[in-house]
């Protein structure tokens, strides 16, 4: 009798879409939410607002997850010197200009589309990731179809590390900016490391993963990318949680509450805001 209730309860299950899934975890973490408004909470995601004591881990770190829209520490980061700095703020590089997102993060796309004047995502098509709203399928180290100075600010978040020529990427993005226009990148940073470390020979992916953390990676970052942008031609501000108040930075997990044993682990994010001179 118990196994027939069960193989029932699996076949129901399965018959179940996706979408059922999804809209039900979502109608979850609502009810969540509201118990939080009502009781108080801890953390607080920044973008989407959802509010609750701890957020989810992921392999990388403890307690850094949205459980809502999914944001970890550099996208609440980036939402943090948009929304508090006065030199890094949307009113100053975002509303009314014309940006150019690479490798779009699902959670920051409504912040920043709805107060720039033109919005366009881009990404260089791969085989095992899917795309969403791509407006232009490109190498970010070769955008020939893109006009010199066509935007006022490129956003690219730990695009770097997987493009074969990453200096030409920069170039690139220093090419398409107009004067003044400004870059907002992330890099994996590896704690500790000065010299950015690549090694063209590596092509298999284990040794990629085991040398830069994840085996579509081609290099390691050190503290030597601010170099490897004012090189380029940028003004360069590497904005972390130093920038911030500390309650801000806890309520919003600016930074992570436990660091990651992992040796390659990026614990300390910035957010590197290059200006075109």
């Amino acid at each position: 009798m118990r196994a027939n209730v069960m193989a029932r309860f699996f076949l129901y299950m399965k018959k179940i879409s996706k979408k059922t899934l999804i809209s039900l975890k979502r109608l979850l973490l609502e009810l969540y939410e509201i118990y939080f408004y009502i009781a108080g909470s801890k953390i607080q995601c920044n973008i989407c607002q959802f509010k609750c004591n701890r957020f989810n881990s992921d392999r990388w770190h403890l307690y850094c997850t949205c459980p809502y829209c999914s944001s970890d520490v550099r996208e609440r980061l980036l939402m943090a010197s948009l929304s508090c700095l006065d030199d890094f703020s949307f009113e100053k590089i975002i509303r009314n200009k014309r940006i150019l997102h690479f490798s779009p993060e699902q959670s920051l796309i409504k912040p920043i589309q709805k107060v720039a004047n033109e919005y366009k995502t881009a990404d260089f098509e791969v085989e095992g990731y899917s795309y969403d709203r791509i407006d232009y399928s490109i190498d970010i180290s070769n955008m020939k179809i893109i006009a010199n100075e066509s935007f006022d600010c490129v956003i690219a978040c730990d695009v770097l590390e997987h493009v074969q020529n990453h200096i030409s990427g920069i170039r690139e993005v220093h090419r398409i900016l107009r004067k003044g226009g400004y870059c907002i990148f992330t890099v994996p940073q590896k704690d500790n490391l000065k010299v950015t470390f690549e090694d063209p020979t590596i092509i298999g992916k284990k040794e990629r993963e085991r040398l830069y953390g994840q085996a579509d990676h081609l290099r390691i970052y050190g503290e030597d990318f601010i170099d490897i942008l004012q090189s380029s031609g940028f003004k360069v501000t590497a904005v972390d949680k130093s920038f911030f108040d500390n309650k801000i930075v806890d309520r919003h997990v600016l930074f992570p509450p436990f660091l990651s044993k992992h040796p390659l682990a990026t614990n300390y994010r910035k957010i590197f805001f290059g200006k075109k001179i």
